[in-house]
């Protein structure tokens, strides 16, 4: 850890499934080539509950996301940045009807008590790489979707 830039951290309850790992990253930072490790089976598993990435071309933006626990599922989600682990909480909260804490027992609320701490990053814009990733249509079986025209 960088004393300089000590890390956030935000707990996540994450009753529903995750999204694709690569939604993740889209919301995030769109297109971008990132550096990634974590435990998805298949690149299109929506049952991940650990995930690290980090921008090749802005390698000090990066964050992880890691269980916290299993019952229930609590996933906590750590960056020296705090806009990327608020918006990457904020993302995991929504995406899978869940809440937001600042420990790990909680008390969990709703996901846009964060919204304050996404400071300089565009929500709108976020959900709408989200929404037309062609990950969106990745399934276990076709993890690779062509993209649309």
């Amino acid at each position: 850890m960088n004393p300089k830039n000590p890390m956030t951290r935000f707990f996540v309850r994450a009753p529903g499934s995750r999204p694709d790992y690569r939604l993740v990253l889209a919301f995030v930072w769109g297109d971008a080539d990132c550096d990634t490790d974590g435990n998805s089976y298949n690149p299109a598993s929506r049952e991940w509950t650990a995930l690290y990435a980090r921008h090749r071309g802005r390698p000090l933006e990066a964050f992880d996301v890691n269980l916290s626990s299993t019952d229930p599922l609590v996933l906590e989600v750590e960056s020296q940045h705090e806009w990327i682990a608020a918006a990457i909480a904020y993302l995991l909260a929504v995406s899978t009807t869940g809440g937001v804490s600042a420990a790990p027992s909680g008390p969990f609320g709703s996901a846009e008590t964060l919204l304050p701490r996404i400071s300089g990053f565009d929500v709108e814009d976020a959900w709408a790489r989200y929404q037309s990733s062609r990950f969106q249509r990745a399934t276990l079986d076709d993890p690779y979707p062509t993209p649309m025209r």
